[in-house]
C-alpha cells in the first residue's frame, strides 16, 4: 500500500534536501528525473560532491527497504538541480 507520495528538488551540490519518512513505511521507491544525486542514510551526514551513492537520472527506480527513524538526504550532482520523486510504501 502506498503511504505517500514526495517530490524533492536539490538546486545543487552544496544544498542538500531531506525526505520527511512517514511512520509505517517499510520500503520507498525512488526515481531521480534529471541531474543524478548523491544520497545519505546517516541523519549526521550530508551528501556532497564527493560523499554519498549516486543515484543516476533516468534510470529504473529504485526500491529501498527502510526501519525506524531513517533519514534520507539527497544533493545533485551537479550545478544544476535534481528532481527526486519518492513513493512511500508499507
Amino acid at each position: 500500500m502506498c503511504l505517500g507520495q514526495q517530490t524533492l528538488t536539490s538546486a545543487n551540490s552544496t544544498t542538500p534536501v531531506t525526505a520527511t519518512i512517514p511512520k509505517g513505511t517499510s520500503s520507498v521507491l525512488i526515481t531521480v528525473e534529471t541531474t543524478s544525486c548523491r544520497w545519505t542514510l546517516l541523519p549526521s551526514g550530508d551528501p556532497t560532491s564527493s560523499t554519498g551513492l549516486i543515484l543516476q537520472a533516468a534510470s529504473q527506480p529504485y526500491l529501498v527497504l527502510v526501519g525506524q527513524d531513517v533519514v534520507f538526504k539527497f544533493a545533485s550532482t551537479a550545478g544544476t538541480p535534481s528532481v527526486i520523486q519518492l513513493a512511500y510504501l508499507s
